[in-house]
């Protein structure tokens, strides 16, 4: 069951106790403000083995996620295409959008 983080300020004024705890085998302390977790007090040899257990994130890339299985000029005469018939739509789109005039009723 996870306890309730103790204050900075009584962290504060139990560090040496605390982490001589955490030291010799004792639970981690939750530390944080307003009742919400800020940091974990853990010892040397936990945080050695936490970290080593962690794989490190591999950068990210965009290596690998797509083939050109066509000609860059054949690339670009598609990309124009479809900026052509998007250019289109919006003329279409706002074309129906005229405005209604009403008449004023005598």
């Amino acid at each position: 069951m996870p306890t309730k983080p103790i204050r900075i300020s009584e962290a504060r004024k139990q560090l040496s106790r605390l982490v001589e705890r955490v030291a010799s085998g004792g639970a981690p302390v939750t530390i944080g403000r307003y009742g919400r977790e800020g940091a974990v007090l853990v010892s040397a040899e936990e945080y050695r083995r936490l970290k080593n257990s962690t794989p490190a994130k591999p950068p990210l890339t965009l290596e690998g996620t797509m083939t050109l299985e066509c000609s860059p000029a054949e690339l670009i005469a598609e990309s124009r295409r479809l900026g052509e018939l998007w250019l289109a739509a919006i003329d279409r789109t706002e074309k129906r959008r005229t405005p209604v005039r009403r008449s004023s009723a005598k």
